[in-house]
């Protein structure tokens, strides 16, 4: 097995055990995916459905979400290489929780114009040492864990294919997905 193939089948692991989320936005559309076990992990019970960006957007911290929407846009504008935030978002049911997102788009039209972004989230809330960690580089998280290596492909180095594992990966997840009642 390839050095490609261990990071792939480690940070596939930790999606499927809700280590982390995965997101796919279309932003011409305002429509976010999921993976179903993020979805599990914030408390909501349909999780295989595709969401409006504006119902997560109101559950970001009023103090957060204006540097969380600048950072977005500003890589959506194509003026920074790659996404990055750390905000607080109310979960249902348990409160704010504090995340590290980052996110590239992969897919732009001939004018720049981004047209599909995909991205990561880690729950921080929990970690030993969430304060300190909040103003380390990258939230504080050791190289050595599969969100780590996801989250370095998204910050410049994406790797050939990123697109297609993140569209393999969602699918996978969402037929994983427990059945809606």
């Amino acid at each position: 097995m390839g050095m490609l193939d261990r990071e792939e089948l480690r940070w596939r692991t930790a999606v499927e055990q809700g280590r982390f989320g995965v997101w796919d936005l279309d932003p011409g559309l305002d429509i976010v995916h999921y993976s179903p076990r993020w979805k599990e992990h914030m408390g909501f019970a349909d999780v295989t459905a595709a969401d409006s960006t504006s119902f997560w957007r109101c559950r970001v911290h009023p103090e957060d979400l204006a540097p969380m929407l600048k950072a977005l846009r500003s890589h959506l504008d194509g003026f920074r290489p790659g996404y990055e935030a750390k905000f607080r978002i109310r979960s249902n049911g348990s409160g704010y929780r504090l995340m590290l997102s980052r996110g590239l788009a992969v897919e732009r039209d001939s004018q720049g114009k981004a047209l599909r972004m995909v991205g990561t989230m880690v729950d921080l809330t929990d970690r030993p040492g969430a304060a300190l960690r909040e103003a380390l580089p990258h939230g504080g998280d050791a190289p050595d864990g599969s969100a780590w290596a996801f989250h370095q492909l998204l910050s410049g180095q994406a790797a050939r294919g990123l697109q297609d594992q993140v569209s393999e990966l969602l699918e996978l997840s969402l037929l994983q997905a427990p059945p809606r009642a």
